[in-house]
């Protein structure tokens, strides 16, 4: 868990008419990252065919994109939360898709431009019929569109203007006012134009029709002004959007399929009927590789250690809990093959550094709910967005917790009791804590450094740089602590004092330079501050808006606390859109700048094996 995967090359000659099969087979298994070959081989060559293909293949995904972006697209909310639609099919009916590529991007060009069609007709005929309406409308103060009769009914459909609706209401006469219903809807052909819809008995047609003579009632007549209104304002699409997305989607899955194959094949040479690979495996994969190519392969295949030139790729076996944080920290970079793992550290600091600075429970359950939701949806849609939405489950039950340990619960607008500390009541002892939490995290960050260096082999900087400044910062924390008469006895005061000038010591010899650093290892311990500050300031203005609603809640009857609970509700869906985000922030500069600068060197490359989900 603390060590990426240990890899092994592997080199496979390989029938040309297998390779393909070969291919498809490792990649439904995850198992085998394929690497250029980069040894002359006498007879072996590359294909330079492939690149055309892959070229072919990639402006046919450019067209689905194009298509893909000109179709309506979802929500924000329903892309957020919206569950995804896993789409599989089997080798055949893969083949098949991709053997009708150039007909089913054809079809859906097709079927496109007749939807922009559409969309220019509606658009078209809608201005048309605005500026007839508009105009109408100047000297009339109601424009009828259709009107229906039935025995007892006489129903009238048409617009009007905003500001006529008082004065429309008021003509009509009482009597008619009270056989009448009248309903109006926004409409969607032009603005501050209502559609108005009148309902009343047949022998009030006479009566209402006088009354509003004087004022003007005209008429569009759809044959006479060849107008559609009602396809204008309720189009029915004939093309089918759904459906053409979801066989534009699994077209562009198959074509990248197709050239991730393509880039393993570029990097593979041949020489007649012969096929030459080579890749990285996993040690505990190598099993599952040999088992495929016993089921009917005719291979020579050799397996080897890395060599100390090799820069095998970087495997992370965490546990599933932990496997999220590791895009948190390839955002820095990937460590080394040789150097240690630092996301089962990284997870763990990480959920309580933003615990502590977001720490609510009512806060963190609402943060809870999007994540779970977030889960549900974009999780389902991308590996990246379960990475992230897993995260913020975890950081989200780390602020629960740390909300009930100190009893915050929605600004403190419901009583708990705290089981720690309060930390806006009693900043410094939560600022003891604060730097107590910096100073083992730098701690820990220094010894990984020292153990990374022991493993490279670089033991002047193990012992001159990251051993001096493990002995530089406890020492000074020992004085510190004795001045501040924490510690009592001079031992503690010549043992810090011999510490710290022993690591001054060290730096000097390794480079003297290093010395002008210790400025800002102070200002490392003193950054973890902020997780106080972010803390107060959340609760300082959760405990702002409870102060606000308050009146509300407690004096107003159920009006005020169903008002009072709603306000609450709102501002605090407010507080977790912003604080939150400010506090994922705060915690990623911790570990970016105080954390890892103490011992990652982001050199290495994440495997990538050739994988089809």
């Amino acid at each position: 868990m603390f060590r990426p995967a240990r890899m092994k090359k592997v080199k496979l000659l390989l029938p040309a008419e297998q390779e393909d099969r070969f291919l498809r087979e490792v990649g439904k298994l995850a198992i085998l990252q394929v690497k250029t070959v980069e040894k002359n081989l006498s007879g072996f060559n590359k294909d330079v065919n492939i690149s055309v293909e892959k070229n072919g293949l990639l402006n046919l995904v450019r067209r689905c994109d194009t298509i893909l972006n000109k179709l309506p697209k979802e929500g924000i909310i329903a892309q957020l939360v919206g569950r995804g639609v896993s789409i599989g099919f089997s080798d055949e009916e893969e083949d098949e898709i991709y053997a009708d590529a150039q007909s089913i991007l054809n079809n859906a060009e097709d079927k496109l431009n007749k939807l922009e069609k559409l969309r220019m007709m509606k658009l078209s005929t809608k201005k048309q019929l605005s500026l007839r309406i508009s105009s109408l409308l100047k000297n009339n103060i109601i424009v009828l569109r259709r009107t229906r009769r039935t025995d007892y009914l006489i129903i009238w459909e048409g617009w009007i203007n905003r500001s006529s609706i008082d004065r429309f209401i008021e003509i009509i006469p009482e009597s008619v006012r009270k056989e009448c219903l009248v309903s109006l809807n926004e409409s969607g052909v032009l603005k501050g134009v209502f559609k108005v819809k009148i309902v009343t008995l047949v022998q009030n047609l006479s009566i209402l029709e006088g009354a509003l003579s004087s004022y003007g009632v005209a008429s569009l007549s759809e044959e006479k002004e060849g107008i559609e209104t009602e396809e204008v304002e309720d189009i029915e699409e004939i093309v089918d959007v759904n459906s053409l997305k979801q066989q534009i989607f699994l077209l562009r899955k198959v074509l990248l399929k197709r050239i991730e194959i393509l880039e393993a094949k570029e990097k593979i040479v041949r020489k007649g009927s012969s096929t030459y690979l080579e890749g990285w495996v996993k040690e505990k994969d190598l099993e599952k590789l040999i088992s495929t190519l016993k089921k009917g392969y005719n291979y020579e295949l050799s397996v080897e250690d890395p060599e100390k030139w090799d820069d095998p790729p970087v495997a992370f076996e965490n546990p599933p809990i932990i496997r999220s944080f590791e895009t948190i920290m390839l955002m820095f970079g990937a460590p080394g093959y040789r150097q240690i793992d630092p996301t089962p550290f990284l997870s763990l600091t990480y959920a309580i550094f933003f615990g502590l600075m977001f720490a609510d429970v009512f806060d963190g359950i609402l943060l809870l709910t999007f994540s779970l939701l977030l889960y549900r949806g974009l999780g389902s849609r991308s590996h990246n967005g379960k990475m992230l939405s897993e995260i913020l489950v975890t950081i989200s039950i780390s602020s629960i917790v740390f909300g009930f340990l100190t009893g915050e619960f929605m600004g403190d607008a419901i009583k708990i009791p705290v089981i720690w500390f309060n930390g806006f009541e009693d900043p410094m002892y939560f600022l003891q804590i604060a730097i107590l939490l910096g100073v083992i995290q730098l701690t820990l960050g220094l010894a990984i450094g020292f153990v990374n260096e022991l493993i490279m082999k670089r033991l002047k900087n193990a012992f001159g740089e990251k051993l001096a400044w493990l002995m530089i910062l406890h020492g000074s924390i020992i004085i510190l602590l004795y001045y501040l008469q924490y510690l009592n006895g001079d031992f503690y005061l010549y043992s810090g004092s011999i510490f710290a000038a022993s690591g001054l010591i060290l730096l000097t010899i390794v480079n003297p330079r290093n010395l002008m650093e210790v400025t800002r290892l102070v200002s490392n311990v003193v950054s973890y501050a902020r997780i106080v500050a972010i803390n107060i300031s959340h609760a300082g203005i959760s405990r702002a808006f409870t102060l606000l609603a308050s009146p509300l809640l407690f004096s107003g009857g159920v009006f005020g606390l169903l008002a009072g609970g709603i306000i609450l509700l709102i501002t605090h869906f407010f507080i977790v859109f912003i604080e939150s985000f400010i506090a994922f922030a705060h915690s990623l500069r911790l570990h970016f700048v105080e954390f890892f600068s103490k011992f990652f060197e982001p050199t290495g490359n994440v495997f990538k094996p050739l994988s089809f989900p």
